[in-house]
């Protein structure tokens, strides 16, 4: 952490603020809102921006389309010239970003688009190659345009600027905003100063010239700094222009000097004035500290620095004792061993000036002489390294330890010498560029375990290990990352590579050159240990601006730890095309009985040039010469040995004449007085057996799949011989490619909460190290899910994290369970024992029962260790409080309580249905415990196995092989070391019937460790579950530990920033990352949402110190919180104390986030009915009430406005809808909210108790109480008694009326809208039975394809379209030319029907089948003409053409209407007439049945004729009066609720 922190300074003023604009441009492409088709949001009136945006666009860009991407807001556009998607067209790999094609003036080089709305920033791209972008396009000065008709604005390139004019000339600029106080920060590593741009602003402005801003730094030591300087640094001050320096500015100081640094805000130069006033001064080099007992020697000389800069090295000076007690002779000084303080003060006194020096005082010292060789010739001088020296678990370093020689060595080489004297044994060291981080070497650790007082160590640059005698240098590899960029214009110049993890320093820039008619940056790469993800963004720089303009992001290439060179094709606006083969002698492919032998030179590849050996190339197998042919795609040679059977195969390679054997083959023997490589192929003759732990499961449970492979009449398979094992769980709705990891041939699998119950099959296949392929399947049954009262789903989980000791101390007779003294709950015991206890957990299950939580999180309850790990920088005793710090794995923490206690907490709990969740450590264990774990193990010779790591299985900067925060960390690597761990941890949860774990530092640990883990515990108990901390994981990056059996939720890091952004008004922003969420996540991977952490600063404390809110108006938006956090999706994870309003900092040792619980303020809120306790307890009852609705539900925006600080939500799941409004504004809101229920239903405010009945159009008109008062409201219909309904048909009737749920809540039918999405299935009616259904839950058909697939001749397969209508083309390919019936269910009213062989042209492009009834483009007065006085339903389908195939429409329209004849027309927006399509008899049930090839707008007549002799296809002129009949009026209005929310045609708007 310490090393880091350093490094952070230098990567802050470039890399650091890339990276954060990065992120910044991921989250906003991320969060920018769907505009138009499908979604029923009602965006409140607000000041919106109304602008025609004139782009002036360089002739010799030669973009192709220019567009424009907005985001931050609404953005309603016209002038859009792409028609097809007026909404938008998706910006290829963009992420789901749309951007908006301009309309071109003429032949010229100008582009408009009309704008009016909300956003926040926009940029301009060439669509065609969006890596050509002008970002930012936005200025804030366009916001003081929002007349009602838009204002012409030019951005017009003048004199090499951009600019905004009101005019196409360019003579008029667009006027600036009214000004705003300016601010300047001076961040840097000058003495008192630090690389925070979140400091206050230390710039002082002139009193005589309000333009001119300066800073004084008094008595600046001498010495090289850089620095920054931020204008309005809280406003991404590093990207404004007095940060937009090439690099760091610098100050440079040959003697201490007082330093005024000023600058002229309106100077475009950006030039800072540095006014240097030398001081007089003298500077001693004392030791760094005395130790007692030893006379030690003070330098006689020291350096004088005069008032006018000169310096005099050298001068004499005289020593005086400042502090009594001791002993100074001259230069000599010495502290007796009876001494009790900790620092002496001197003063040193030279030419009448005297400096007073303060030096520790210590019981030993230690002297290291250090020697250092770095491969690199140029940080081979003193000049140009320096040492990084700290103590471990200490103080961290302040400066650099310098090399004062140059030494030549026994071995002959030259090494740099450091000579440092130092208090501890245990040293951590990191070599480094000199006074910075430019570059930086791994950690050297070295515990001087005997005390040696002096102590030679060798540190080579390729090597973490500090050596004590001198080791032989072995030159590392020379490794590099070649990216060949392909520009199509060739327009290479300034474009370059900027990387920060190479290992050669955290600002690495790599221009392009040309390599053998190729342009390539080769990118050198440290040699490692490790596999390496080299982080880089393509960037084009320019003299005044290195970050001019980007392609994409953040891009990503792996290099293998066993290579040298790796090739990679970036193409212009895509990004990493292409990865060639990694380099590698062979590769068997036993499938088809061949060996692959490849050959690559890397030195060659790395010039382009390995093409030059074609023709020179053979490999030698068995004595046999066999020509290689040269690859070009994959620049390797290669030659396929075929035929091949079990036996070894000795080869060598013959280049240009020379043999060579295979780099990246160990294994060696002679083969006819020839060495060669040596490669192993068999052919196994193995069965393969899959079996399950349990032969039966419900979604709730897992199961662990084994896989067993037996030797038949051949030679078997060893583990190591085996390369991957998957399985298919698709029929269990999951991967079909479930990965089983080899070592351990089992994994936990899960099943969805969707699956149908019913015997399912488990493909399973094997793939050998030689490429033989082998396969078995097994068969689970999925059974119902049987809950007993008060049993819950994982899913259903409502979380409550009390840190134990923390809570509430139930027993006081534990408080100083180990008699050392580490209860404390004064000043200074922030970080020591309160007395919380499993006794006062079990005391307090009633509350937390009645709260309305289910699951009760506790911290670790193991023994940890007794030792005060001192904080002497605040003098503060910490001990293991928390948990996390264990000492032995095998007892209870004393303080925590006994075994009886435990148990009872336990039986307690599952005794009023509540389950109790134990915080686990896999990582690490407690400080000083390497003795302890290390003597545990031994092998099967007795030796001892280490379980904690060492310098010789350490891999500096790891995530994995590195230890935490100085922690012993256990290496999991180590099947002996996982398979203790697993075996602690499974017996406590086995003993005490444990429900679920929390998992610490998933991280940190291999994810074989965790699949070990979670196989153990499911064998144990199938129903048990594990929530992870994976350290910034979220819906979008889950890590791999979701849906992989390992984890069965995670830790959402996203969710309190999303909280915290959505409570300070960015609302809408938040609301389509938690709509994204929401689809992410189901029952097997699960998020659990948190607002505050025992880690983090509370939430309720970030609103008041970093949105910079007053504590009360945190207090109150915390309510908010706490309802976006129980409404959503996931399990809520409720922080201990944060019902009651506590908060506080991460701020160690004081760890005021880690609070005692204030049980008195808790019962002062009990009685404020506006308490945040009691809305809290509100807010869980209606949850627990309506656990599936949240738990599983759909989310779709109702209404919302980030200006009036509000939003309604829709959460839905079967047949109840539930309408969520939050309010974060001091005032109440009044809002009129569209809902699915017809007119006259009453909605009951679960909130309040309000009702509110429906109006005429469907709306409710609500107040959302102000954020003090909860500014919460939760709506649903109020339950009526119906009915019953009639179990021959569909749940609900197909009138479209609405019925009860089966918790008697009254719904409307409808589709699958956006808005009120159901996921209820119905049972199919009589003629449309299916053989198989299936549902599509998200937008992936692949179960779609597999059940046609499966499906016999004459089979009917039903398809629940629950979150799309949008058929893709490959399901249609699917179906082609086969005799059976898909249905594909688009709401209770409307499916399609598709017979295969009906299908008879191709389909090459999704098909939308959804479609509104109700309303269409057609002109009114036509459709009433066409009526004639009968009924009619207008017909809009989504789709717009042809389809390539006949489809039957099958329509409710009502069992009134049973026997009439509904008549068909299209209408033709040519002609504006009507054309006759069809006549149809409406069946008994109120169903009608229409044949489609294509899609348009048509209009149903009811009549008891077939009026094609009637009417034919003319349509006389309207009528003067609207004679459409109320029973019509009756169905378009049930048909417009079903189907309104997901329909939307191209051209058309609603």
């Amino acid at each position: 952490m310490r090393k880091l922190t350093k490094s952070f300074q230098k990567r802050q003023s470039i890399a650091s603020r890339v990276l954060c604009f990065l992120l910044v441009l991921a989250m906003v492409v991320t969060m920018v809102p769907a505009l138009g088709g499908g979604n029923s949001t009602v965006q409140a009136a607000e000041k919106e921006k109304n602008l025609t945006i004139h782009f002036m666009m360089p002739s010799n860009w030669g973009w192709t389309t220019p567009a424009i991407q907005f985001w931050g807001g609404t953005a309603a556009v016209t002038g859009n010239t792409n028609t097809e998607s007026p909404d938008g067209t998706e910006i290829p790999e963009w992420g789901g970003a749309k951007g908006f094609f301009m309309t071109q003036t003429g032949d010229t080089t100008e582009y408009t688009l009309s704008v009016k709305g909300t956003f926040t920033g926009f940029q301009f791209l060439d669509f065609d190659n969006p890596g050509n972008n002008k970002n930012p396009g936005y200025d804030s000065k366009l916001s003081q345009y929002t007349e009602d008709t838009p204002t012409d604005v030019y951005y017009i390139q003048k004199d090499g600027a951009w600019a905004y004019y009101l005019d196409a000339d360019g003579t008029t600029a667009v006027p600036d905003l009214p000004k705003t106080e300016t601010t300047f920060l001076l961040v840097g590593n000058i003495p008192g100063m630090a690389w925070d741009p979140s400091a206050k602003p230390n710039f002082v402005k002139s009193i005589e010239n309000e333009n001119v801003y300066s800073i004084t730094l008094n008595a600046v030591p001498a010495g090289k700094y850089q620095y920054k300087i931020l204008e309005d640094a809280a406003t991404e001050g590093w990207n404004k222009p007095w940060a937009q320096n090439s690099d760091n500015l610098s100050l440079n100081l040959n003697a201490p000097a007082d330093v005024t640094l000023s600058l002229d805000k309106t100077d475009e130069t950006k030039e800072i004035k540095v006014d240097i006033a030398y001081i007089e001064d003298l500077v001693v080099e004392v030791p760094a500290q005395i130790q007692k007992g030893v006379t030690m020697e003070l330098p006689a000389t020291g350096t004088y620095y005069g008032g006018d800069g000169n310096v005099q090295n050298g001068v004499s000076v005289t020593y005086t004792a400042k502090t009594e007690g001791i002993t100074l002779t001259g230069n000599e000084i010495s502290v007796p061993l009876s001494y009790e303080g900790t620092e002496v003060t001197i003063a040193a006194t030279y030419n009448g000036i005297e400096k007073e020096i303060t030096i520790p005082v210590v019981e030993v010292v230690y002297h290291y002489t250090i020697y250092y060789y770095d491969f690199d010739e140029t940080h081979m001088s003193e000049n140009a390294s320096d040492l990084w020296i700290w103590q471990k678990s200490g103080a961290g370093a302040t400066a650099g330890t310098l090399f004062t020689a140059k030494e030549k060595l026994s071995d002959g080489n030259e090494w740099l010498r450091a000579d440092v004297t130092l208090p501890y044994t245990d040293v951590q060291i990191i070599p480094r560029s000199k006074d910075e981080w430019k570059w930086q070497g791994d950690t050297v650790l070295y515990n001087n375990s005997a005390t040696a007082e002096n102590v030679t160590l060798y540190i080579v640059s390729n090597s973490n290990q500090a050596y004590t005698t001198l080791p032989e240098l072995v030159k590392p590899k020379s490794r590099s990352i070649m990216i060949e960029y392909d520009r199509p214009a060739k327009d290479y110049e300034g474009w370059n590579i900027y990387t920060w993890n190479s290992g050669f320093g955290s600002d690495v820039s790599v221009a392009f050159a040309d390599i053998n008619g190729k342009m390539v940056a080769k990118i050198p790469v440290k040699d490692s240990k490790a596999d390496l993800k080299l982080s880089f963004c393509m960037r084009h720089s320019t003299a005044a601006d290195e970050w001019e303009s980007k392609d994409g992001g953040d891009h990503y290439v792996t290099i293998p730890a066993d290579q040298s060179v790796v090739k990679a094709v970036f193409t212009q606006g895509e990004g990493i095309t292409e990865v060639l083969p990694y380099n590698a002698g062979y590769e068997m492919d036993g499938a088809n009985d061949t060996i692959h032998f490849y050959y690559r030179n890397d030195t060659l590849a790395a010039e382009n040039n390995l093409a030059s050996l074609d023709g020179k190339v053979s490999v030698v197998v068995n004595g046999q010469t066999c020509p290689m042919t040269y690859d070009a795609a994959n620049d390797r040679f290669g030659y396929d040995l075929t035929g091949v059977s079990t036996g070894d195969y000795y080869y060598y390679y013959v280049v240009d004449g020379t043999g060579e054997l295979d780099a990246f083959n160990s294994e060696k023997a002679d083969y006819s007085g020839k060495e060669c490589s040596v490669c192993h192929f068999k052919k196994a003759n193995v069965s393969v057996e899959a079996s399950l732990s349990q032969y039966a499961m419900d979604y709730n449970d897992n199961n662990v799949l084994s896989v067993k492979l037996t030797a038949k009449d051949g030679e078997g398979l060893e583990t190591s011989e085996i390369a991957a094992i998957t399985a298919d769980l698709s029929e269990l709705g999951l991967n079909r490619e479930f990965a089983i990891d080899p070592t351990l041939m089992e994994g936990t699998i899960s099943c969805l909460n969707t699956v149908a119950a019913g015997e399912k099959t488990i493909p399973v296949t094997v793939k050998d190290i030689y490429g033989n392929v082998y396969t078995t399947a097994t068969n689970v049954t999925v059974t119902e899910r049987k809950k007993s009262a008060g049993d819950f789903d994982w899913d259903e989980a409502v979380i409550y994290f009390a840190v134990t000791d923390r809570f509430f101390d139930g027993d006081a007779s534990n408080n100083d369970a180990y008699g050392v003294g580490d209860y404390n709950v004064g000043e200074k015991g922030g970080s020591s024992y309160h007395g919380g206890d499993f006794a006062g957990l079990n005391q307090k299950l009633d509350y937390l029962k009645d709260l309305g939580v289910n699951t009760i999180w506790i911290t670790p309850i193991v023994e940890n260790i007794t030792e005060d790990q001192h904080d002497n920088k605040t003098d503060t005793a910490t001990y293991g409080y928390h948990g996390y710090w264990a000492s032995d794995f095998t007892k209870l923490n004393k303080h925590l309580g006994t075994e009886q206690q435990f148990k009872a907490l336990l039986d307690a709990a599952h005794s009023k249905g509540m389950k109790i969740m134990v915080d686990v450590v896999l990582n690490h264990a407690g400080y000083g415990t390497e003795k302890y774990f290390n003597s545990i193990l031994t092998d099967a010779d007795g030796n001892s196995i280490s379980m904690i790591r060492d310098s010789n299985n350490t891999i500096s900067g790891d995530d994995k092989y590195d230890s935490l925060s100085d922690l012993p960390d256990f290496v999991t690597e180590n099947k002996a070391v996982t398979d203790q761990l697993v075996t602690w941890q499974t017996e406590w949860m086995s003993k005490y019937s444990i429900d679920y774990y929390r998992v610490d530092t998933v991280k940190h640990v291999e994810t074989t460790t965790w699949a070990a883990f979670k196989n153990s515990l499911t064998k144990v108990n199938p129903d048990f579950k594990m929530i992870g901390e994976y350290s910034g994981a979220g819906y979008a990056n889950n890590a791999g530990e979701l849906g992989t059996g390992t984890m069965d939720a995670l830790l959402d890091f996203d969710f309190n920033d999303f909280a915290q952004n959505f409570v300070t008004g960015n609302i809408s922003s938040v609301e389509n990352s938690l709509q994204k969420r929401n689809n992410a996540i189901n029952n097997t991977s699960v998020m659990g949402s948190f607002l505050s952490s025992h880690d983090e600063d509370t939430l309720q404390y970030k609103l008041v110190n970093e949105s910079k809110i007053s504590e009360e108006e945190a207090y109150n938006l915390m309510k908010v919180a706490a309802t976006l956090q129980i409404t959503a999706k996931g399990q809520p994870v409720l922080y201990y104390g944060e019902e009651i309003g506590q908060g506080g900092a991460n701020n160690w040792p004081l760890q005021t986030n880690r609070r005692d619980f204030d049980w008195t303020e808790l019962e002062k809120q009990k009685a404020d009915s506006n308490s945040i306790y009691n809305h809290y307890k509100t807010m869980l009852a209606i949850r627990n009430a309506y656990t599936d609705v949240f738990a599983r539900g759909n989310r779709s925006t109702v209404a919302v406005s980030d200006a009036d600080g509000y939003e309604v939500i829709s959460r839905s799941y079967g047949n109840n809808t539930l309408y969520v409004g939050m309010n974060v504004k001091e005032a109440e809101k009044e809002v009129v909210i569209p809902v699915a229920e017809s007119a006259g239903t009453v909605l009951k405010n679960l909130y309040d108790g309000k009702t509110y009945t429906v109006s005429a159009d469907r709306n409710v008109s609500v107040t959302i109480p102000a954020a003090k008062d909860g500014g919460t409201i939760v709506l649903t219909a109020e339950t009526k008694t119906e009915p019953a309904p009639d179990n021959t048909t569909d749940d609900k009737k197909p009138d479209g009326k609405t019925t009860e749920d089966h918790n008697g809540n009254q719904q409307t039918s409808g589709n699958n809208s956006s808005q009120f999405n159901s996921a209820v299935q119905t049972t199919p009616k009589q003629e449309e039975q299916a053989v198989a259904e299936v549902t599509v839950q998200e937008e992936s058909f692949a179960n779609v394809i597999e059940a046609v697939n499966k499906a016999k001749t004459g089979s009917k397969i039903r398809v629940n379209l629950l979150k799309t209508t949008k058929i893709p083309a490959s399901v249609f390919e699917s179906i082609k030319g086969k005799d059976m019936n898909v249905t594909f269910k688009i709401s209770d009213q409307a499916s399609w029907i598709i017979n295969g062989k009906d299908i008879t042209g191709n389909v090459t492009a999704p098909i939308d089948l959804g479609l509104v009834v109700g309303t269409s483009d057609i002109p009114k007065q036509k459709v009433t003409a066409l009526a004639d006085g009968n009924e009619t339903i207008q017909l809009s389908l989504n789709y717009d053409g042809v389809f390539g195939f006949e489809g039957i429409l099958r329509l409710s329209v009502g069992k009134d209407y049973s026997g009439k004849i509904a008549n068909l027309y299209y209408y033709n927006e040519t002609t504006g007439k009507f054309e006759y399509y069809q006549a149809v008899q409406v069946k008994e049930d109120g169903t009608v049945d229409f044949k489609f090839s294509h899609a348009s707008d048509y209009v149903i007549v009811l009549n008891d004729t077939d009026m094609s002799q009637t009417t034919g296809s003319v349509i006389a002129s309207p009528k003067t009066s609207d004679n459409t009949p109320i029973a019509a009026a009756v169905i378009l209005l049930l048909f417009g609720c079903a189907l309104m929310g997901t329909a939307y045609r191209k051209n058309k708007h609603f």
